[in-house]
C-alpha cells in the first residue's frame, strides 16, 4: 500500500504542475499561444449543426490550422477578446483551413473566434481511482505488482505460432506466454517486437483467449492492430474514428458496423430519420440506437482481439468483453497509474517495451511517475528477455546504439551492409557562433543549425534522395516549429513524438550550444538513444561538440561517428 500512496501523491503533484503550465501559457499573448500550439485564431464561424442527444457541431474557418490540434482534444471556443471564457467542446476534425468542434452550446455571432486548449482531468480521475483501489483485493497479480510475492522465472510455453520467429524472438515469446500473471518483453528498436507480440496474440487466441491489445498512443495501437490482422486475427480497433489512421479504418468498430450484416437496415433508418420529425423521428432514432447497439455486440463478440489506447479503455471501455490477458505495447512510455486501470479487469499483464528509450512524459519531472511500471518490475527482478537480432540498422549504424544494449545486438544479414558509407555523419558547429536562443516559455531554438539543415537537405536532393524518405528530429518544439516553416516538404517532429517511428534518412538538430555546456533534458541518454535509432540507412547529426562532448554519452557517440569516417566540420557548409 505504501507504493500506491506514493503513486497517488505523485499524481497530485503532476496535476498541480499541469495546471501551473496551463495557466502560464494562458497568461501569454495570443500570438505566443499560437506559436506554442495552445490557441488558433482568428476563426470565422462557417456553420452550426444540431446533432442528436443535444450535441452541437460547429465548423470554423481560418488559416494554417494543421498540426495544432488532433481529434478528441478538449478545447474552449471563445471570442478573440476573451478566449478563455467560452464554450467547452472537443475537436472532431480539422485540416489546414477548417476546424470542426463538438460543443456544449451554439456560439452566437460571426466572431472572430479563438479556439484554445482546455484542461480535462476525467482520465486522470479514472486512473487515480484505479490506483486508490489497487490494494483492495489480494490477487496473484496485485501481490506481484506490490511486492507481496517474489518474482519467479516462468516455465517456457512452446507454441506452433512461434515457429517462424528467430531464436531470440522465440525464446522471449515462450517465456512471456509461460508467465501466469506478469510477462515482460524487451524489444530494442528494429528487433521485431511487434512481430513477436503478434505471434503471442495468435497463440493466446488459439489457446481460447480473446486478449486486449493496448498502447498509450493511437499510432502504436494502429501499428499493432494492422500487424495482428495481417497475422490472421480478427481485430477490432476501438477509439475515436478521426484518431484512427486511414489504413486501419476497415478494422474500426464503426466501419465494421456500417459494412456489416445490419448496415443496410441502419442506413435505411438513417435516411428515414432525416425526413421524419416529431414522434416518428424519435421512434426512428430509438430504432437506430437499438440496431447500432445490437451490431456493436455482434462485432465485439466475434472479435479475436480488441485493440485500443488506454485512454479509449477508460472513456469507452464499459461493457466490453473482459479478457484474461492484456498485451500492452510501448509499456516503457506509460506512466504506472495508467496500467493500474487494467489491474482490476484482467488476470495477466504482458508488457513490452524498451527502458533504454524515453519513458513517460511527466510535467512535474516526478521520479515516481517517470519510472514506468515496466522499469520498476525489471528492477524488482522479473525476467526480461531481450530480442537481439536487428532488422533496421546496418552494421555501421548498429555501432552507435549497440553499447546501450550491452553489445548483444546483431544486424541481420538482410540489412547488415550499409547502402552509403559512412552511414552516420556528425556536422560540427563548434566555433561557428551558432548559439542557442531561448523563448519566453523556456524552449530553445538554433538559427545556425536551421541554416545547416537547409543546406544538408539541398545536398541530399542533389544526390537524388526523395522527401518521403527523410525525417528531421529535434528535442525542442521551438526549433521544430522553425523547421516545419523552413522545410515544409519534410516530415519533422520532436524526438519524443518520433519515438517508435523510422525513416531511411534522418537528420537531427541538437540545438544546445552555450559556454556553460548545459544541455538540460538533451543530456538524457534515453533521448539520445531514440535519436540515433530512427534511421534505417543514413543518420546526419548536427551539434556543437564544444558543448555536447562535455557529457559522456555524447562524447562516446561523437567518437563512434568519427571512427566511421563521418566527422564533418560545419565550416564546409557555412562558407
Amino acid at each position: 500500500m505504501e507504493h500506491l500512496q506514493a503513486l497517488l501523491a505523485a499524481m497530485d503533484r503532476e496535476r498541480r504542475a499541469v495546471v501551473a503550465e496551463h495557466d502560464e501559457i494562458k497568461a501569454q499573448s495570443l500570438s505566443a499561444r499560437r506559436a506554442l500550439g495552445f490557441s488558433v485564431y482568428p476563426l470565422a464561424l462557417e456553420s452550426t449543426e444540431l446533432r442528436s442527444r443535444g450535441r452541437v457541431n460547429v465548423l470554423l474557418r481560418g488559416a494554417d490550422l494543421g498540426g495544432v490540434f488532433t481529434p478528441g482534444d478538449p478545447v474552449v471556443l471563445g471570442p478573440v477578446g476573451g478566449p478563455d471564457v467560452g464554450i467547452a467542446g472537443r475537436v472532431e476534425g480539422l485540416d489546414e483551413s477548417t476546424l470542426e468542434l463538438r460543443v456544449e452550446d451554439a456560439p452566437n455571432g460571426p466572431g472572430p473566434w479563438c479556439v484554445s486548449r482546455r484542461l480535462d482531468f476525467s482520465i486522470w480521475e479514472e486512473q487515480r481511482a484505479a490506483v486508490a483501489r489497487g490494494g483492495d483485493k489480494s490477487t496473484p497479480l496485485v501481490n506481484l505488482l506490490l511486492g507481496h510475492e517474489r518474482p519467479y522465472r516462468p516455465d517456457p510455453f512452446e507454441h506452433p505460432a512461434f515457429a517462424k520467429l528467430d531464436s531470440s524472438q522465440r525464446t522471449a515469446a515462450e517465456l512471456v506466454l509461460g508467465a501466469t500473471e506478469i510477462g515482460l518483453l524487451h524489444g530494442p528498436p528494429g528487433t521485431g517486437k511487434t512481430e513477436t507480440l503478434c505471434a503471442i496474440l495468435v497463440a493466446l487466441r488459439e489457446l481460447g483467449e480473446r486478449p486486449w491489445a493496448l498502447a498509450e498512443s493511437n499510432a502504436a495501437v494502429d501499428h499493432l492492430a494492422l500487424r495482428a490482422a495481417a497475422a490472421g486475427l480478427d481485430v477490432v480497433r476501438l477509439g475515436v474514428s478521426a484518431r484512427i489512421g486511414s489504413p486501419v479504418q476497415p478494422l474500426s468498430l464503426e466501419w465494421r458496423i456500417l459494412h456489416g450484416p445490419r448496415a443496410d437496415v441502419i442506413r435505411g433508418l438513417m435516411r428515414q430519420a432525416q425526413k421524419a420529425s416529431g414522434p416518428e423521428g424519435l421512434e426512428l432514432r430509438d430504432a437506430i440506437r437499438d440496431e447500432w447497439a445490437a451490431a456493436k455486440r455482434e462485432v465485439l463478440d466475434a472479435a479475436d482481439v480488441l485493440a485500443m489506447t488506454l485512454g479509449t479503455l477508460l472513456s469507452r471501455g464499459r461493457g466490453l468483453p473482459v479478457p484474461r490477458t492484456a498485451v500492452v505495447d510501448e509499456a516503457s512510455q506509460i506512466a504506472e497509474p495508467a496500467i493500474w486501470t487494467l489491474v482490476g479487469r484482467v488476470k495477466r499483464l504482458l508488457l513490452a517495451g524498451d527502458p533504454q528509450q524515453l519513458g513517460p512524459v511527466v510535467k512535474s519531472r516526478d521520479p515516481v511517475l517517470e519510472r514506468s511500471l515496466l522499469q520498476r518490475l525489471v528492477e524488482a527482478g522479473f525476467v526480461f528477455p531481450m530480442l537481439t537480432r536487428e532488422y533496421r540498422f546496418n552494421d555501421e549504424l548498429l555501432t552507435l546504439c549497440s553499447p546501450t544494449y550491452g553489445g548483444k545486438l546483431e544486424a541481420d544479414a538482410s540489412v547488415a551492409t550499409p547502402r552509403t558509407s559512412p552511414a552516420a555523419t556528425w556536422v560540427d558547429t563548434a566555433g561557428l557562433g551558432y548559439d542557442e536562443e531561448r523563448e519566453s516559455m523556456g524552449s530553445f531554438h538554433n538559427p545556425g543549425e536551421l541554416a545547416l539543415l537547409r543546406k544538408l537537405w539541398a545536398e541530399l536532393q542533389a544526390e537524388g534522395v526523395e522527401a518521403k524518405d527523410v525525417a528531421v528530429v529535434t528535442p525542442y518544439r521551438a526549433q521544430l516549429l522553425r523547421i516545419r516553416a523552413a522545410l515544409p516538404e519534410l516530415e519533422s517532429g520532436t524526438v519524443n513524438a518520433f519515438q517508435g517511428r523510422e525513416k531511411s534518412v534522418v537528420l537531427a538538430s541538437f540545438v544546445r550550444s552555450n559556454p556553460e555546456q548545459e544541455l538540460g533534458f538533451v543530456a538524457d541518454p534515453r533521448r539520445l538513444n531514440v535519436t540515433v535509432t530512427r534511421a534505417r540507412d543514413r543518420l546526419i547529426l548536427i551539434g556543437d561538440t564544444a558543448t555536447l562532448a562535455a557529457h559522456p554519452v555524447f562524447a562516446r557517440l561523437i567518437d563512434a561517428v568519427s571512427a566511421l569516417g563521418g566527422y564533418r566540420s560545419g565550416w564546409e557548409l557555412a562558407e
